[in-house]
This record gives structure tokens, C-alpha cells and sequence, in this order.
């Protein structure tokens, strides 16, 4: 499996506080299949903005202590950038991280509201060549209460992030419930542990996947861990692994 949505770097954001928490992390994410993973630190008001540059410092530096302890997790650098009318001005400035440099931005809405600048800003990304992949939909109250607005988007290019332990129950009821649901209809692309420790947000990666499975099956999927984050990782064509 690859994981394109993870908080692993230490003291950067509400992921790890120490490097001994992230290597715990990090042990956890390779026995749950996790070969390698896209660390995603938040990109919003909430965190000190840390530049694309020092991302990709801090994760070679986070790398080269999982080489000195033979964990074998091979990370890249990126983002969960929070939506706002700016992010194609700090793409180009060189302060938000795509994913693995890739054509790909991890993107995050709001919670509780969909703002109306919403669908302006994903239209200019698009037309700009970025692709968002749309974090967790499964969490938005807006898609919970009308999964027709995922559609519409899915139908304009962007691509959707489900996060694992979602399936099992561990973001709610209504998160797992509008899971299923999109699962089901066909409106996810990819699953990923959106993990940020061992004792809150834990991965749950193995259980999400066997839910999952029973799901949609082992093809779609293996397409969903194996195949489209590949496709990110590697900025490559989604037209094969996307959508069912």
C-alpha cells in the first residue's frame, strides 16, 4: 500500500510531538502494509506555515533516521493544504507542497460549510493543471447530506481521498455511514490513513481495507491502495485507475 495522506513529521503540526512518536508511527503504518507514504503536514492558520523546501528537508532528514533504524518506509514530501482563494499563488511561490511534486495537491475543505469561493478555487486549480485529491469527503457534513456534490466535482477531474478508519467507525457514525456510501457508488479514488500517531487518528489501515473488501471487493479495492496512489506518487495518468 501506498499512503498518500499521513502526518508523521515531529513537532510540525498535530501529528507526532517527538522523533520517538513518528518512528513509532512509522513502525505501526509498515506492519499494517505501508510500504510508502506521502507525509502531508497541514497547510492552514491553524500551524506555522512551513515552506515546500523545508518539507522536503524534514522528510529527508525523518528519512535517513528510518534508514538508520532499517524501517522500511520510503516517504515523500507534500501537503494537506486547507482550501482558500491563495493556494495557486503559494503553489507558484514555492510555499505549498503538490504531492511529490507532482501535478497532485492533497486539498481540505471546511468541516461544517461549504464557502462559495469553493468551486472557484478548484476550477482555477484545474485549469491550471493541478488536480486536487480531495481529503477524507467522507467527513464533510455538506457531502454527507449531498454526495451529488462529490459527483459533480468527481465529473470535473478532482479525485477523492477516503480515509481508512472511517470505515470502521472511528470518525463517527455519520463519517462511516457516508463512507459506505460513496464507496458503494463508486466515488472514491483512493484510501489512505490520514494517521497522525498512535493514540489519536491511529492508522487502522488493515481493518479499514478488510471493510472495504467486503465492500467493493479485493480488485477495486487493491486499485484504491496499490494503483492510484502510484499513479499520484509517480505523476502519472489517472484515466485507468481513478473511477471503476
Amino acid at each position: 500500500m501506498i499512503d498518500i495522506h499521513l502526518h508523521i513529521l515531529p513537532g510540525v503540526d498535530d501529528g507526532p510531538a517527538t522523533i520517538q512518536e513518528a518512528l513509532a508511527l512509522a513502525v505501526t503504518l509498515v506492519q499494517e502494509g505501508i510500504h510508502a507514504a506521502i507525509a502531508t503536514p497541514h497547510y492552514n492558520d491553524e500551524f506555522p506555515h512551513r515552506s515546500a523546501n523545508e518539507i522536503r528537508e524534514r522528510v529527508a532528514s525523518l528519512q535517513s533516521v528510518l534508514n538508520q533504524y532499517r524501517i522500511p518506509l520510503h516517504l515523500f514530501a507534500g501537503h494537506e493544504a486547507l482550501i482558500q482563494p491563495e493556494l495557486l499563488n503559494d503553489l507558484y511561490a514555492g510555499r505549498l507542497a503538490t504531492l511529490n511534486g507532482s501535478r497532485y495537491l492533497l486539498l481540505e475543505l471546511w468541516n461544517t460549510s461549504w464557502l462559495p469561493e469553493t468551486d472557484r478555487v478548484i476550477f482555477e486549480l484545474l485549469a491550471n493543471g493541478i488536480i486536487p485529491v480531495l481529503a477524507h469527503p467522507e467527513r464533510y457534513r455538506t457531502i454527507q447530506h449531498h454526495p451529488e456534490r462529490l459527483q459533480t466535482l468527481l465529473q470535473q477531474g478532482l479525485l477523492t481521498q477516503l480515509t481508512a478508519s472511517s470505515l470502521i467507525g472511528l470518525q463517527g457514525n455519520s463519517a462511516q455511514k457516508c463512507a459506505e456510501l460513496l464507496l458503494k457508488k463508486g466515488l472514491i479514488s483512493c484510501i489512505a490513513s490520514d494517521a497522525h500517531g498512535l493514540t489519536r487518528r491511529i492508522p487502522a489501515v488493515a481493518r479499514g481495507m478488510q471493510r472495504a473488501v467486503e465492500l467493493v471487493g479485493q480488485e477495486r479495492v487493491r486499485q484504491m491502495v496499490e494503483a492510484c496512489p502510484s499513479a499520484i506518487l509517480n505523476n502519472q495518468s489517472m484515466y485507468a485507475t481513478s473511477q471503476p
